[in-house]
């Protein structure tokens, strides 16, 4: 291998740290990707694969898109199944020719997966879902950052139910549960990411609530003495925070009472195909597909959850009719 040229150093420092990512790094109006990202990002998108340094021995493959039209991309290499870090410059050309060696400085200032991806339908949550087993229950964090919602709860019933309530686009674990035999079956139609089993640790995920949400005590949330719960929000605040790079929109934690909704299971909601039909997955002909006349994509969303999740609550039930009539 040829000697790096410091711009190629810096971008390997980069890379290293973002091993499972696509990282598509910013040279002045284009992305590029170099290595075996470039080889895979180019058959994925259809771009033409070229090399850096034609010249060398071993010239290094790599492959560019125009940033104006990196979301394009970014969603299809997301819908592929790939993790993408997108590095920036940080400053400007002038600002760098003041320094030593003139390379622009960068750094990556987020990283896209399948549950941080704007959804590209508008009435549809982007869910990423959290879970953990403290050896009794299941706790669940369940939050979309393009909307702020953030739910958790606890819950006796089989897992693989409770991700079929919120089609989760991304699910966290522990390393250690991924690794179970029952766990990996069920999660093996989910694209799932492993996270270090401290994440889940109760005393470091309450701390981790504790701090993101301002606030001396989870009692206002109604979440108190959820250990499960909270470990599997905390473990997601906290790779949201890694991933996003950014201030998160969450403002509370939601806590879903469970003895208030109806629980279908996952066999129901297809059978009754709720909001996907049973011959091709798609929404048409399913009940959400006849009921759905909202104007929003907001209001979409919402009745997509009521439809997912009712009510059994008497009183909830009786103000939700008063409220349409």
């Amino acid at each position: 291998m040829s000697e790096l040229t410091p711009l190629m150093k810096q971008y390997t420092s980069i890379k290293e740290k973002h091993r499972d990512c696509i990282l598509m790094f910013r040279l002045g109006d284009f992305y590029e990707m170099f290595g075996e990202d470039a080889r895979i990002a180019s058959k994925i998108l259809n771009i033409a694969l070229t090399s850096r340094d034609k010249s060398k021995d071993d010239p290094m493959p790599m492959c560019g898109i125009p940033h104006f039209a990196s979301e394009t991309y970014i969603t299809k290499l997301i819908k592929a199944g790939h993790k993408v870090a997108v590095c920036e410059q940080l400053e400007d050309a002038k600002e760098a020719r003041g320094q030593e060696k003139g390379i622009i400085q960068r750094d990556v200032v987020r990283v896209i997966t399948p549950g941080t991806h704007t959804p590209e339908h508008p009435k549809e949550n982007n869910y990423i879902l959290s879970f953990f087993h403290d050896g009794k229950r299941h706790g669940i964090a369940a939050a979309d950052i393009s909307t702020g919602e953030f739910v958790i709860y606890e819950t006796a019933e089989p897992v693989e139910d409770e991700f079929s309530r919120f089609e989760p686009k991304e699910i966290l674990c522990p390393k250690t549960m991924r690794e179970n035999i029952h766990y990996s079956e069920v999660l093996k139609n989910f694209y799932t990411t492993a996270c270090e089993d401290w994440t889940f640790d109760y005393a470091e995920a309450y701390k981790t609530l504790l701090m993101h949400f301002k606030v001396s005590s989870l009692d206002g949330y109604g979440c108190e003495g959820m250990n499960a719960a909270i470990s599997a929000a905390g473990a997601l605040i906290t790779y949201l925070e890694e991933t996003q790079k950014e201030n998160l929109n969450f403002k509370k934690i939601s806590t879903l009472q469970q003895s208030s909704y109806m629980l279908l299971d996952t066999a129901t909601q297809r059978n009754l195909e709720l909001v996907h039909s049973l011959k091709n997955r798609t929404e048409e002909n399913t009940l959400l597909w006849a009921l759905d006349e909202t104007l929003t994509p907001m209001g979409g969303r919402h009745l997509r959850g009521l439809i997912l999740r009712p009510f059994i609550d008497i009183k909830e039930i009786h103000r939700r009719q008063g409220a349409v009539e």
